[in-house]
């Protein structure tokens, strides 16, 4: 048993290895000399041992913009991305190639493919540009650009706008794709340069239906924008409220994000199995069959489940139609486990009955599938189970150690007439329940119980109606588990883990003292207006450090015990400064 379960950990950690990749993609491959664009680089299910390495391009300006990570877990799976953004300012113009990019990864070096940026010169905009990219833009993000004909690739599309209205769904070309349907989008904030920007983060998944190079997109996405018009000066005699109602001007904009190219390999026609139906992903598989003792003509209950990730609606068995057993369509129920659909459980729940008693086994149930991660097909089997039928003419014997049925008892016989006591003995002794202290405790719990789920709500509504609160506890428990994790990694001198979570505690601080999103906040935050106006110069210098450090870390080398706890205790006074 104990080698069963060392086994399955050690695969379970082979498989997060072999999952982890690495992506690159610019918000746009068009932009103009004084206009920036923004790189990202996303890690899945890894983060990081260093920063990675940007090449030195002469014309190119790189700048941290901040970091983002998301967890997920279904299935006991857990899945992450982490995410790394770079401001690409552009100098002069002429046509880039960003790259080679370089990620590491302990012993491991990614390096995702080569990126193409279009500068223009300065005030030249591209073609069927009206100016308002500014003010709204949208991005499509492809989670891989290599993938298996069947392979599900998850897709972000994201609309960032500065202030606007009636907001469509987007809508994808993609021609040699199946797309999901887009389930619920999520909101947040970002801040680029000196503007902050809405996020409506639209998710869907693109499963290819053919190989070859084939194009993702474009993307394009309507709204309506509000634009602050330019305010004349108006004369002291003129109406005061002139002016006041339409300080604003509505615009609608028909946004558009570029086709990204998709390399689609074909499946391998080597060591494909028989009976392999096009499942591609990464799956286990559960079966059992009951009951294992019938008489001939009896039904058999077959009930498979496969889990995993991948195009969990499309899964498909191989028709259970084995010798000797009469067969009946399945029913099949799927559980998602995430609003796209790529993790969860497809269960099907087959009859069949035997016909005849020389049955010893319920055959073996297999599931061929493609697995993308490693590039090779994979078996999953189950059973056979064994059988025992019985002649139809023989009943079942009852199962070993049954108690045989007996018949109920005769009641005992009764007397015709009972004679009535005069006197109650112990009984009338007795002390009245409404005397006894205990009856008294037992009514007042109610009582109690609803005073206090009263006392819960009235927080729970104070705590709803006051979001700085909730923001401010929020924080509060984040800040308390990285203080722990920041001393365990100084005295261990873990110096590249200590700078990555001192940079996230440091960002949550700071957005909460200046009520802006903690995404995306660097060390310029120190030159904004509203740092000026509610940190002070010292505090402002520290903040200004501990970015540094922690921007710094991955170029300096290691650090010894005593400078990663100087900056922790840094980090503490500067938590309590900020409150």
């Amino acid at each position: 048993m104990s080698r069963g379960v060392a086994f399955s950990f050690v695969w379970m950690l082979a498989a997060n290895a072999l999952g982890q990749q690495v992506s690159a993609s610019l918000d746009r491959s068009t932009t103009s000399v004084g206009e920036s664009v923004n790189l990202s680089i996303v890690c899945n299910d890894f983060t990081p041992s260093s920063q990675p390495v940007l090449p030195s391009i002469p014309g190119l300006r790189f700048a941290s913009a901040g970091t983002s990570r998301q967890f997920q877990f279904a299935n006991g799976k857990r899945t992450s991305s982490y995410t790394l953004n770079y401001q690409v300012s552009p100098l002069k113009s002429g046509n880039y190639s960003i790259s080679p990019i370089q990620v590491r990864h302990d012993t491991r070096l990614f390096r995702p493919k080569p990126l193409t940026l279009r500068v223009l010169p300065a005030g030249q905009r591209p073609k069927n540009d009206d100016g308002l990219s500014q003010y709204a833009f949208v991005r499509l993000l492809p989670g891989k650009t290599e993938a298996y004909v069947g392979e599900v690739i998850p897709l972000e599309i994201q609309l960032h706008y500065i202030d606007g209205v009636n907001v469509q769904l987007p809508e994808l070309t993609a021609d040699g794709f199946k797309v999901a349907a887009f389930p619920k989008h999520k909101s947040s904030r970002m801040q680029k340069g000196n503007r902050i920007y809405q996020v409506l983060t639209f998710q869907t998944a693109a499963t290819p239906l053919k190989a070859g190079e084939l194009q993702l997109g474009p993307v394009k996405q309507s709204m309506v924008l509000r634009l602050r018009k330019q305010q004349s000066r108006r004369s002291p005699f003129n109406d005061p409220f002139d002016g006041f109602f339409d300080r604003y001007q509505q615009v609608s904009v028909n946004l558009e994000a570029e086709a990204q190219s998709i390399t689609v390999k074909p499946l391998p026609t080597a060591g494909q199995p028989a009976g392999f139906n096009g499942a591609v992903g990464r799956y286990t598989m559960q079966a059992k069959a009951s009951p294992l003792e019938v008489t001939v003509g009896d039904p058999v209950t077959v009930n498979i489940q496969i889990s995993g990730q991948g195009a969990i609606e499309s899964l498909n068995l191989t028709k259970l139609d084995w010798p000797g057993f009469k067969s009946y369509e399945p029913s099949v129920t799927t559980t998602k486990d995430n609003p796209l659909g790529l993790l969860g459980t497809r269960a099907f729940e087959q009859v069949v009955i035997p016909e005849s008693d020389t049955l010893a086994e319920v055959p073996r149930i297999e599931f061929p599938y493609f697995d993308p991660v490693s590039g090779q097909y994979r078996l999953l089997a189950k059973g056979p189970f064994p059988l025992k039928v019985n002649p139809g003419d023989q009943p079942v014997a009852p199962a070993a150690g049954s108690a045989p049925e007996t018949e109920e008892p005769e009641p005992p016989p009764q007397t015709d007439i009972l004679t009535i006591k005069h006197h109650l003995g112990p009984l009338g002794q007795a002390t009245p329940l409404i005397a006894r202290p205990g009856y008294w405790l037992l009514q007042s719990i109610p009582l109690l119980l609803w005073l206090g789920a009263l006392a819960w709500r009235r927080q729970a509504n104070a705590l709803a109606a006051n979001p700085r609160l909730r923001r401010e506890r929020q924080v509060a428990g984040l800040t308390r588990v990285s203080l722990a994790k920041l001393e365990t990694w100084a005295e261990s001198g873990e110096a590249g883990r200590f700078h990555t979570e001192l940079a996230d505690v440091l960002r949550e601080q700071i957005g909460l003292r200046l009520d802006i999103p903690a995404e995306g906040i660097t060390g310029d935050i120190i030159h904004s207006p509203a740092a000026h106006q509610q940190i002070s110069e010292a505090h402002r210098d520290d903040i200004r450090r501990l970015f540094t450090a922690s921007d710094q870390a991955s170029y300096a080398g290691s650090q010894t015990t005593g400078e990663l706890k100087a900056y922790l205790d840094l980090l503490k006074n500067l938590i309590h400064s900020l409150k």
